[in-house]
């Protein structure tokens, strides 16, 4: 499980990593189960999300994209 903090207007990606095949089916690419992400708020501060995802999955904060 990995936990990341986002500010409000922050987000996150969520992709197959590059060892995936590309013609791998959407059923094929969750059949152990979906990604859970967990929101951990309290008052104003910045939200912890807590995704469970399978290893299969790239998980970046979106600022760390080129582009």
């Amino acid at each position: 499980m990995l936990v990341l903090e986002r500010k409000s207007g922050e987000s996150i990606l969520i992709y197959p990593n590059e060892a995936i095949h590309p013609d791998m089916t959407v059923a094929e690419l969750f059949s152990n189960g979906p990604i859970r992400v967990l929101v951990k708020a309290k008052g104003d501060s910045p939200v912890k999300l807590a995704i469970d995802a399978p290893m299969s999955m790239k998980i970046l904060r979106h600022e760390l994209i080129d582009g």
